[in-house]
């Protein structure tokens, strides 16, 4: 099985290419609405594979790098108990899987809770924000970049649509 999962995924990479590292992104202006309002968010890392391990990237250093550039950016970052409290408990997700020495996939997202148009339901942790792509012979630095390139581009989506916050 695990044979048949990397050969998939590097057909995938092969069939994206390996000079563009973005595979899919939805910033758009609908999804920057959605950011309006937030002040705040917990950051999720998910548990990463042995393989991340190998070529030297940890959940801590990526879950230092987010943070940091969120309070840089002006972005309350809390605890997962007091993420409970927020209104919407919006969330940062981020997720990378490695097959090394070919790809890698790096995901960074917004999560929250909204309520359907239609009915007034509430939906518990859907994504309203992300961008996601691969990274072609990845190194740990290299990943850790991506990760950054993908909060910056959070932190300006989230900006658009709150210039007081400062």
């Amino acid at each position: 099985m695990t044979k048949w999962l990397s050969m998939m995924f590097l057909a995938a990479v092969l069939l994206i290419g390996t000079a563009s590292p973005t595979v899919r992104a939805d910033d758009s202006e609908e999804s920057r609405v959605s950011l309006k309002g937030i002040t705040a968010v917990h950051v999720l890392v998910e548990d990463l594979h042995d393989d991340a391990a190998r070529i030297g990237l940890t959940k801590e250093s990526i879950q230092t790098d987010v943070e940091l550039k969120l309070i840089m950016a002006g972005m309350h970052v809390v605890t997962r108990e007091d993420w409970l409290k927020l209104p919407g408990a919006p969330r940062l997700y981020v997720n990378v899987n490695v097959l090394p020495p070919q790809a890698a996939s790096i995901e960074v997202e917004l999560d929250q809770n909204v309520l359907l148009q239609r009915n007034g339901q509430l939906v518990i942790s859907a994504n309203t924000w992300n961008l996601s792509g691969v990274l072609a012979n990845p190194t740990s630095q290299g990943i850790r970049n991506q990760i950054k390139d993908r909060v910056d581009k959070f932190l300006s989506a989230w900006l658009s649509v709150n210039p007081t916050i400062r």
